[in-house]
């Protein structure tokens, strides 16, 4: 989700010209092109170059990080990358008066009034007024109210786009809202006393942020309905997760259950708690098992396999129902793996994995109650390709690329190869150790009158252009088979260009 449009009108251009540098493989943009993007007249290029190489200096450490003004009327950026805009982002928001009025509105106010809140933070008393008396509108026009889950409790909904904002925005620059740095730890070491393993940096930023949104809402009077989630029976741990964090609350808040079951469901739905237990619950949720049957028929129906008898449903059945499970309760708006371009790479390798996954989001798209946004569909594709790669192997698959591997040098050769074949191992390759009616493909040192197939000859050890002629004729011999199984089916989808269903 984009929150540029809390930024200052002045930082969101700022912001917009260094994305679009970030983006450009040379890093440069000619002042022709800046112009027609962003509108600019000559006195607000002299301003905005200025104030990006002011912010630019004041994040970068060591190398420095700077744009220049070519000769060649062109700005060309220097040591600008993602996580530097990520640095640039968190600057602009937190200078924002709209960020100031917002954390008031959801986090203080019914703990201090406007003008204590103003005082404690040095504010303007007009510039911050003005902020809070545009922000609902503001928050309205940008979908902050609007469900992104299957859950249309306001306060879900509230918190849930709190997270998303704070995750992404805070997300490897700092923590937000250092004052409750000491209580969080605590929280967090309390948690992981029930974990059953360890957590990575990652989870533990985004258990951080979440845990943040929580209490805060809490200390400020806001606490979740009973109807926002379905109860979860507890079971030992959570009883003793449940037991410790009142304790450790006792003096500021009484930890209800229904706010301990919001809880617990987020652990859940996000892993912490383990696959067994995560697979429990989203078993007890209609509307997430409602969706993995509706995936599960498409895969078994859409004459994608060998043999549907073959395969082990239950693997793949487990993952669906951890995608649901979190795509119908605590979903995170996506900020990577959501480029619709690079899609592609899959679909070229699993041309019929690609059309049963654009079915489902075809169909979830349809879906009022869904809000799928583009990024989402996205996103969504990348959860359902990897789930079908890492469930099915390649010898159910009809489109299967059968390779045989023949060096006169003998088997030591011909072993390398194969082993180094593994790389493709993405492509549902089959390797013959002959040549057999089905084999595709034929990797010799010496070309065979007797081989009618598609010949690669290496005479040499294969270099990358080798490689990557093998890589256009496994593509080509999976395309050809596409069009076989579906005569009318389009390779690639590129995903929908709106940013709302």
């Amino acid at each position: 989700m984009n929150y540029d449009y809390l930024f200052t009108k002045n930082d969101t251009v700022c912001y917009r010209i260094l994305s679009e540098f970030n983006v450009r493989t040379d890093f440069t943009i000619t002042k022709s092109d800046l112009g027609d993007i962003f509108d600019l007249t000559y006195y607000q290029f002299h301003k905005y170059f200025d104030q990006i190489n002011t912010d630019l200096a004041a994040v970068s450490k060591g190398t420095p990080c700077y744009i220049d003004d070519a000769p060649n009327s062109s700005w060309k950026a220097f040591g600008l990358n993602t996580f530097t805009l990520q640095k640039i982002a968190l600057v602009y928001l937190n200078r924002s008066p709209f960020m100031m009025a917002l954390e008031y509105q959801f986090f203080y106010d019914t703990l201090h009034t406007k003008r204590e809140f103003i005082t404690a933070n040095y504010l303007s008393s007009s510039v911050f007024y003005r902020a809070l008396e545009s922000l609902e509108r503001t928050l309205k026009k940008h979908h902050f109210y609007q469900p992104s889950s299957l859950f249309s409790d306001r306060e879900f909904t509230i918190r849930l786009h709190l997270f998303q904002l704070y995750y992404t925005m805070y997300n490897s620059v700092s923590e937000p809202f250092e004052s409750i740095n000491d209580l969080i730890t605590e929280v967090i070491q309390q948690i992981y006393h029930v974990l059953p393993v360890e957590v990575g940096p990652t989870s533990e930023t985004k258990l951080s942020t979440f845990l943040r949104i929580w209490l805060l809402r809490i200390f400020n009077q806001h606490e979740i309905t009973d109807a926002a989630l379905a109860q979860i029976k507890l079971d030992d741990r959570g009883k003793q997760l449940f037991e410790s964090l009142k304790t450790l609350f006792a003096d500021q808040i009484t930890l209800s259950s229904t706010e301990f079951n919001y809880l617990y469901n987020f652990l859940i739905s996000q892993g912490y708690l383990g696959s067994k237990i995560q697979n429990q619950t989203a078993s007890s949720f209609p509307s997430v098992v409602q969706l993995s049957k509706q995936f599960m028929d498409g895969i078994l129906h859409e004459n994608v396999l060998v043999d549907t008898k073959l395969m082990n449903t239950d693997k793949l059945w487990s993952r669906l129902l951890q995608i649901h499970l979190q795509f119908t309760t605590f979903y995170i708006e996506p900020t990577t793996f959501i480029n619709p371009n690079q899609m592609k790479f899959f679909s070229d390798l699993y041309p019929t994995f690609d059309i049963a996954i654009r079915k489902m989001i075809g169909s979830l798209q349809q879906r009022t109650d869904l809000h799928l946004t583009s990024d989402m569909a996205v996103n969504l594709y990348f959860s359902y390709m990897f789930a079908l790669i890492n469930s099915i192997p390649p010898e159910l698959m009809k489109d299967q690329v059968h390779i045989c591997v023949d060096f006169s040098e003998g088997s030591l050769y011909t072993d390398y190869v194969i082993q180094s074949l593994d790389s493709f191992n993405h492509a549902h390759l089959i390797i013959d150790k002959v040549v057999k009616p089905e084999t595709d493909i034929y990797i010799s040192d010496f070309h065979s009158p007797k081989v009618k197939q598609p010949q690669i000859i290496w005479q040499d050890p294969p270099t990358a252009p080798d490689w990557a002629e093998l890589a256009d004729t496994i593509l080509a011999t999976k395309h050809a088979k596409l069009i076989e199984f579906y005569p009318n089916a389009q390779p690639f989808w590129g995903g929908d260009s709106s940013d709302e269903k």
